[in-house]
């Protein structure tokens, strides 16, 4: 027996050679908790739509490493409809005890899956461990636009039926957007939304110079990067260089008070609330592993090849960022409901 942990001790030291071997693998992270007793099984995450897409390649990204340091595979397991709601929902019945975790955009998606879409669930039901991927906003036009600014957006924008933005209804974007006209004091009657199905046939409209003006992730653009103008970036900085203002900047040069950001989607793993309250060790061996993961320089690399974020941001700093998000989109529910 291991006398500080009265577990035997050839699974004590199984048990911490796998993690010591793979903090070697990841660039040299020694695991900093660990707990003998957990995972003494699979953990699932739970990816609330259908594979291939963002959240899906995130936590397939991180299955493989995570499961090395914890001892025990991690498996995926996609639960789509609702928006996101019902994966969200099944994470939320689960036994809070680390084994069923989430892994989707908190904002927006998951947070519109509980405002405007009915999921059963509440918000403070859920702790974001890491925003891994705040995949910021952009407000962009087709390269042949007429409108080389923002400025000029706007004041087209106080013309009825003279501007068309694509959305996906409810979704950062739309929202930001409706803020913008609050702020400015202009009708949102008087753009056209035009309503798609998905991220990629909402690009392709603006690439294709289908409508005037998209509120969209500028990580998410890239494929069509070279078919449009950023006029705004939906941020508190500028990140990737893209050269243009930031939102909140040319809305003070417009008169306006600035605005939340909301416009892009942050992504991480999540888990219970209760997961925390009730199981303090497994919580804090489960996010010693995903930094680990994560600030390593293998998983940067392998994140970037399929196009994700990799940031460590942290527990309380990441709740705090979407709760932020959550107020503001809990203020415009009713609009759009």
């Amino acid at each position: 027996m291991n006398s500080s942990t009265g577990i035997p001790r050839r699974r004590f030291l199984a048990a911490v050679t796998l993690a010591a071997g793979f903090s070697v693998g990841l660039g040299g992270f020694a695991s900093e908790a660990f707990a003998a007793d957990w995972p003494d099984g699979p953990v699932t995450i739970v990816v609330p739509f259908d594979a291939g897409g963002s959240a899906d390649r995130m936590a397939r990204s991180l299955a493989e490493p995570l499961g090395k340091i914890l001892g025990q595979p991690v498996v995926v397991e996609n639960r789509p409809g609702g928006a996101g709601g019902l994966g969200a929902t099944y994470v939320s019945r689960a036994e809070p005890d680390g084994n069923t975790l989430l892994l989707m955009q908190a904002t927006p998606y998951l947070a519109n899956a509980i405002l405007m879409g009915g999921a059963p669930v509440k918000w403070e039901d859920f702790r974001l461990l890491n925003a891994q991927w705040n995949d910021y906003g952009i407000i962009a036009v087709n390269k042949e636009s007429p409108y080389e600014n923002l400025t000029d957006l706007v004041e087209a924008m106080k013309t009825p039926g003279k501007v068309s933005s694509g959305i996906i209804y409810a979704n950062g974007g739309h929202l930001q957007t409706l803020m913008i006209m609050d702020a400015l004091g202009i009708s949102q009657e008087n753009v056209r939304f035009v309503t798609y199905d998905g991220g990629s046939p909402l690009r392709s409209a603006l690439a294709g110079n289908q409508v005037d003006f998209e509120i969209i992730a500028a990580e998410a653009a890239q494929s069509v990067m070279d078919n449009l103008r950023v006029l705004a970036v939906v941020n508190d900085a500028d990140p990737d260089n893209l050269g243009a203002p930031l939102m909140n900047d040319v809305l003070g040069e417009l008169g306006a008070e600035p605005q939340p950001v909301i416009g892009g989607n942050i992504t991480g793993l999540m888990a219970p609330a209760a997961f925390a309250e009730e199981y303090p060790e497994r919580y804090q061996t489960l996010l010693a592993a995903y930094k680990q993961v994560v600030e390593s320089p293998e998983y940067a690399e392998t994140a970037k090849a399929a196009g994700l974020g990799s940031d460590w941001v942290g527990p309380e700093a990441s709740q705090e960022m979407i709760d932020k998000t959550f107020e503001a989109l809990s203020k415009y529910s009713d609009i759009v409901n």
